[in-house]
């Protein structure tokens, strides 16, 4: 049965939302990344520096290009990160009014290191809003449980993200996306590519985790496959 309160969809996001968003997955408070920012660069006080990321993140303020600057370099992202469209989790009850289509689930992915499996054939179908397919075809979304809990409080074990074909829904810098592996193994992690070193970083929620970083160059050999999650369920 679907949680009508655990529906999450995405939303645009707002160079607030995404400073805060960051922030909480690196597991820091607006005090700690206010004193890495100061320990970089110098500044304000630490109490001052977190008002004002406190008031970026709440939308009260207009960043200053150079504020966003050393905010980004402390958070490990291109500047121009904060002006792409990205995506956000949002509470949506109203997709349970959409049209129900059964969407297969096939098998299921870790939240952690690589585990879990794919399934050759759905193992069962889930009754699902037409509005959490973001206008794709059917045919071209799947729903995969989650195990684990790297990617708590995010996603949580037994929740389960949809998942996208990945030919028609690009994977971007910061979604979440199911990865799976050469011998057929699921995980389930932020996507972050750092184009300096080379290598692909899947960022877990839980800053009890580590994050697993695979070298850029096994993008083209095909020995991983990134699909991109385009929303997620709880069930009762």
């Amino acid at each position: 049965m679907i949680n009508a309160n655990a529906i999450n969809v995405f939303m645009s996001e707002t160079i607030g939302s995404k400073i805060e968003r960051l922030r909480k997955q690196k597991g820091l408070s607006r005090r700690e990344l206010a004193e890495k920012i100061i320990e970089k660069f110098g500044g304000p006080s630490t109490a001052g520096l977190s008002q004002y990321i406190y008031q970026l993140e709440k939308g009260k303020r207009k960043p200053k290009v150079e504020t966003l600057k050393k905010i980004a370099h402390v958070l490990g992202v291109s500047p121009s990160y904060f002006f792409e469209e990205k995506p956000k989790w949002d509470t949506n009850a109203e997709v349970l009014h959409s049209k129900i289509i059964p969407i297969p689930i096939y098998g299921e992915a870790q939240a952690g290191s690589f585990g879990g499996y794919a399934a050759e054939t759905p193992e069962e179908y889930f009754p699902t809003p037409e509005m959490m397919f973001r206008g794709l075809p059917k045919e071209r979304v799947f729903w995969i449980k989650v195990e684990g809990s790297s990617m708590e409080p995010v996603f949580r074990r037994g929740d389960l993200v949809l998942v996208a074909d990945p030919s028609w829904y690009e994977v971007k810098d910061g979604d979440p996306v199911v990865v799976v592996n050469g011998n057929g193994e699921l995980t389930v992690k932020y996507y972050h590519h750092d184009s300096k070193n080379k290598v692909i970083i899947l960022e877990p929620a839980n800053p009890g985790y580590k994050p697993i970083v695979i070298p850029e160059k096994d993008l083209y050999t095909g020995e991983y496959k990134f699909f991109p999650v385009i929303a997620h369920t709880k069930l009762f």
